[in-house]
């Protein structure tokens, strides 16, 4: 019978009901546009470092981002004033949302890297170092001995072990719990030489930085202390679609962009201290949006179980 209804009876009918504090425009937005909701997936598992989402940079904003804003700046619409307008605050969640420690001469087997920065090859199609090697430089690992691993490991590019002071690094994501060599070259003399390590039982010191990032748990606290978390997709029609229905509503809202390479959708928070904003989160749960602050949780957990790193040798 509703769909069938003149849009003038039917505008008329949302503004009545959202008078009485249903957010009448919300859920006709869900029913008309149901690529709105977006499941946040984990980018596909790679050897490819690329291929972890980068939540301790979550915060910042990229040049190319607009409107502009400055790190931990959250844009946001509420009515005020008899009227709905933009707003900025600073959230200092944003600001410290991720942490990186760095280890000095840090020790690790060849083994325990499974993952690089850079190669000739396409490392997102690959799930394991090996199976890149076996692909893709067969040649290197012709013979399984002793001496083609030190032939392989003699490759100047590898730069982790012919550098007084490399460039690459060592990087471990603690919601991740993988180590990558955050490299500039050499990946296949690398993979090849760790292959044949592997099979003829011989261990290979790597030594250098680590850089540990990890989620600040207190940030994740604070923000669903305050917020109810959700994520839509990134698109003109999706966002004016919900602005129109917030605006319509009336109900406060914020949105702050995703980390990499999160670029199709946006996080929305409505603020617990507002009541219908607080309607429109029971609307959003109701319609199996993707929780946010629920799946942070859950990534600060996963960190917390990690294996401390200097305990991989």
């Amino acid at each position: 019978m509703k769909k069938n209804m003149p849009p003038l009876l039917k505008t008329l009918l949302n503004s009545i009901q959202e008078d009485f504090g249903r957010p009448a425009s919300i859920h006709a937005l869900i029913d008309a546009h149901p690529s709105l909701s977006i499941p946040l997936r984990e980018p596909a598992r790679s050897i490819a470092s690329s291929s972890v989402a980068r939540w301790h940079e979550w915060g910042e904003t990229s040049f190319n981002h607009w409107p502009h804003r400055n790190r931990g700046e959250v844009m946001g619409w509420r009515y005020a004033s008899g009227a709905y307008s933009s707003f900025c605050v600073k959230r200092e969640e944003f600001v410290n949302f991720g942490s990186c420690a760095i280890t000095e001469g840090w020790e690790c087997d060849i083994q325990d890297v499974t993952g690089l920065a850079a190669s000739k090859s396409e490392l997102k199609d690959f799930d394991t170092l090996d199976r890149m090697v076996e692909t893709n430089s067969r040649k290197m690992i012709e013979s399984i001995t002793a001496e083609k691993l030190r032939e392989n490991l003699a490759w100047g590019e590898i730069r982790i072990l012919h550098r007084d002071d490399p460039s690459d690094f060592f990087a471990r994501y603690l919601w991740d719990d993988r180590v990558f060599l955050i490299n500039s070259g050499g990946s296949h003399h690398f993979a090849a030489a760790r292959y044949i390590a592997a099979r003829i039982g011989s261990p290979v010191l790597l030594r250098g930085k680590l850089r540990t990032y990890a989620i600040n748990e207190m940030a994740v606290v604070s923000l669903q202390r305050d917020y109810e978390m959700f994520v839509i997709a990134d698109t003109p029609n999706a966002a004016l679609g919900f602005h129109d229905a917030m605006q319509r509503f009336r109900a406060s809202y914020l949105w702050q962009y995703l980390p990499r390479p999160y670029l199709d959708c946006r996080a929305i928070l409505l603020p617990k201290a507002d009541a219908r904003s607080m309607k429109v989160a029971t609307a959003l749960h109701q319609a199996r949006f993707f929780d946010l602050g629920l799946y942070l949780r859950g990534l600060v957990a996963r960190q917390a179980n990690t294996q401390p790193s200097d305990s991989l040798l």
